[in-house]
C-alpha cells in the first residue's frame, strides 16, 4: 500500500535519456498521478490494473498534446509491472526499468498514418501470435488510428476482437469522428480533455524546478495559454523561450518570443472602430501593415481588447486576469463604448477570412467599412420608411398589361433599370430611380458599375473579372442589395459556384462605401424585332443568310407550336 504523497506528482525516477533530449520527452508522465488534467481517465485505468481487470483494446481520443500516448505507454508499464501499487507502476522492477529506458521488448509502437496499408495490418496479425519476451503482456500502441485504410480496419477488426490473451491493443487518434464505428465497439474508449490552465502552470512550474529555470507568474500563465489546452505545445514553447533568452526570461521576452507581443494600437483601433472613424481606422490598419505586422495576429488581438470591453461594460471584469493598469484602460473605455456596437464589431472581426491572402489588409479594411455603414437606431426606422417611397415612384412595368390580339406583335419593353446614375457614377449617396431616358443594359448607368466592378477585378481576381465580361446586366440596387441578371445558365452556375459571390460583394462594397450582399438570378436578354426564337445559334446561322422556314405549311412543312 502506498501513500498519498507516494502518488503525488514529483521528480519520479531520473530520466535515463540524455541532456540533450528535448524537455517534453525528458519529464514524460513516468506514473498515471503525473497525467494533469485527465484524472476521470487515470482513476479508471488505475483501478483496472489494480483488480486485474485490463481490457484487450483500448480508444484513447482527444487533441493533440493531451497525454494520449503518455496513457498508452503507462497501461504498458504497468500493465507488465511486477507489482503494481495501486495499480501504478512501481518504477523499481526490471520490467519498469526497461520502460524507463525504452528498451522493452514487448511495447511495440507504430504509427498508423504511415502503416495504414493492409499489409502493415497483416503483418502485425502474424506477429500478435508471439508470447511476450520478458513481461505478461504484449502491448500494441497504434497511434493516429483514422489514418487506416479501409481494407486495413477491416483486416484488423476480428484480431481487434478476439486477440490472444497476451496481447493488449491502445489505439489513439485525435479525429475518433473518422474511426470506424465497428473498431470503436470493440474498444473501451476514453475521451481526454483539454487541459485545463491551471493544470498546464503547474506542470510548467515543476519542470522550471527541476530544470533550474526562473520564470514568473504572469510568463508562465503567457506560455500555457498560447499551447491551448496542450501541455506537450506548453513544455515545447517553455523550451524556445529559454533557448533564445536563457534561463530568466521576464515577461517582455517571453511575449516577444512566442509572437504575442501585443501592439498599442490595437486598443487604438477598437475604439476608431466604436466611434465611427472610418478614415482614421484605415490610416491605422495600413500604418501597421507598412510596418510589417502579422494583419491575422493583429486582428486576433484587436478582438481580444473588444472581448475584454464587452466583458467589463457587462459586470465581469473580475474574470479578467489583466495588469492594473491595463483593466484601468478598459474599464475607462467601456465607460463610453456601446454594448450593441461592441457587439457588431465582435461579429464582423469574427467572420475575417484571411486564407487567400494571409498578408492582405483587405478583409480587415472592409470589416471597418461595414462597420462605419450600419445605420444606427435612430436611422433605421427612416430606411424601412423610405422602402415604399422607391417603389412607388418607379414606374409600373409595361409588360403587365396583356396584349390584344392571338399574336403579339413585338416583344414588352424592358422594365426600367432600379440603378440610380448619381449613386453607380458618384458611389457615394442614394438617388431616386431614373424616369426615363435609356434602359439598354449596354448603355445604362447599370452596366457602367458592371465595367467598374470588372476593371477593379482584373489585378486581383482574372476569373472573376471574365466572367463579368458581357455576360449580366445591373438589374436593380436597392438599399443593401445589387440583384444581377445572367443572360446564360452557364455563367450563373458559374458564378454561384466557389467563392466568386463572395469576393464580388467585398469589391461592390469597396467601390460603393457600404456593405452590399449580391444577388444572382437568370435573366435571358429578351428578343430584338425581327429575331427568332432558337438562341445564339439561329441568330449565327441568319446573319450569314439563312431564312426560317414558313409556319403556314409552306414547302410541304407542318405548322408547329411554339415551346
Amino acid at each position: 500500500m502506498v501513500t498519498d504523497e507516494a502518488l503525488a506528482p514529483g521528480p519520479g525516477p531520473v530520466p535515463s535519456a540524455s541532456s540533450r533530449q528535448v524537455l517534453y520527452r525528458k519529464w514524460r508522465p513516468q506514473t498515471f498521478a503525473e497525467v494533469v488534467g485527465q484524472e476521470p481517465v487515470t482513476r479508471t485505468l488505475r483501478n483496472s490494473i489494480a483488480s486485474g481487470r485490463l481490457a484487450h483494446a483500448y480508444l484513447l481520443c482527444g487533441p493533440r498534446g493531451t497525454g494520449k500516448t503518455s496513457l498508452g505507454r503507462l497501461i504498458a508499464k504497468a500493465a507488465n509491472c511486477a507489482s503494481p501499487p495501486e495499480g501504478e507502476p512501481c518504477n523499481q522492477c526490471d520490467s519498469c526499468g526497461a520502460y524507463l529506458a525504452g528498451r522493452a521488448l514487448d511495447f511495440i509502437e507504430q504509427d498508423a498514418a504511415s502503416h495504414n496499408s493492409v499489409d502493415d495490418i497483416r503483418q502485425l496479425r502474424e506477429n500478435v501470435v508471439l508470447n511476450p519476451m520478458a513481461g505478461r503482456y504484449k502491448v500494441y500502441l497504434l497511434d493516429e488510428v483514422h489514418m487506416l485504410s479501409t481494407s486495413a480496419e477491416n483486416a484488423l477488426l476480428k484480431t481487434l476482437e478476439e486477440p490472444p490473451p497476451h496481447i493488449i491493443f491502445v489505439l489513439a487518434t485525435t479525429e475518433p469522428h473518422r474511426v470506424s464505428a465497428t473498431i470503436v465497439s470493440r474498444c473501451q474508449r476514453f475521451d481526454l480533455r483539454r487541459i485545463p490552465l491551471a493544470a498546464v502552470i503547474g506542470r510548467l512550474s515543476f519542470v522550471c524546478e527541476k530544470e533550474g529555470l526562473t520564470l514568473d507568474g504572469p510568463s508562465l500563465q503567457e506560455i500555457a495559454r498560447s499551447a491551448t489546452g496542450s501541455l506537450r505545445d506548453a513544455i515545447n514553447a517553455l523550451e524556445q523561450v529559454v533557448t533564445y533568452y536563457g534561463p530568466s526570461p521576464d515577461l517582455e521576452q517571453v511575449q516577444e518570443a512566442l509572437g504575442l507581443r501585443v501592439d498599442a494600437r490595437t486598443g487604438q483601433l477598437a475604439r476608431q472602430i466604436l466611434a465611427s472613424e472610418l478614415t482614421e481606422g484605415l490610416k491605422l490598419v495600413t500604418s501597421v501593415r507598412d510596418d510589417g505586422v502579422d494583419i491575422r495576429q493583429f486582428s486576433r488581438q484587436v478582438i481580444g481588447y473588444l472581448r475584454n470591453l464587452l466583458l467589463v461594460k457587462s459586470g465581469a471584469a473580475d474574470t479578467l486576469d489583466l495588469a492594473a493598469e491595463t483593466l484601468a484602460e478598459i474599464q475607462e473605455a467601456a465607460r463610453g463604448a456601446d454594448s450593441a456596437a461592441i457587439v457588431a464589431a465582435l461579429r464582423a472581426l469574427g467572420r475575417l477570412d484571411f486564407r487567400d491572402d494571409p498578408q492582405s489588409s483587405l478583409p480587415l479594411e472592409l470589416a471597418l467599412v461595414e462597420l462605419s455603414a450600419e445605420p444606427t437606431s435612430e436611422q433605421r426606422p427612416v430606411a424601412a420608411a423610405a422602402r415604399p417611397e422607391r417603389a412607388a415612384s418607379a414606374p409600373p412595368p409595361e409588360a403587365a398589361a396583356a396584349p390584344e390580339g392571338p399574336e403579339v406583335a413585338e416583344p414588352a419593353p424592358a422594365p426600367p433599370e432600379a440603378v440610380a446614375p448619381a449613386e453607380v457614377a458618384e458611389a457615394a449617396e442614394e438617388a431616386a430611380p431614373p424616369s426615363g431616358g435609356s434602359t439598354d443594359p449596354s448603355t445604362g448607368s447599370g452596366q457602367g458599375l458592371v465595367e467598374r466592378v470588372r476593371q477593379a477585378c482584373k489585378e486581383s481576381d482574372k476569373q472573376l473579372a471574365a466572367l463579368l465580361n458581357g455576360s449580366c446586366e445591373v438589374k436593380s440596387l436597392e438599399e443593401e442589395v445589387l440583384t444581377l441578371g445572367f443572360y446564360h445558365t452557364f455563367h450563373l452556375e458559374r458564378m454561384e459556384s466557389g467563392t466568386s459571390v463572395k469576393r464580388l460583394e467585398e469589391v461592390v462594397s469597396l467601390l460603393l462605401g457600404r456593405p452590399v450582399t449580391v444577388r444572382c438570378v437568370h435573366s435571358p436578354r429578351a428578343p430584338t424585332p425581327g429575331q427568332i426564337a432558337g438562341g445564339h445559334l439561329v441568330q449565327a446561322a441568319q446573319e450569314m443568310g439563312a431564312r426560317p422556314l414558313s409556319r403556314k405549311g409552306g414547302q410541304g412543312d407542318e405548322p408547329r407550336d411554339e415551346p
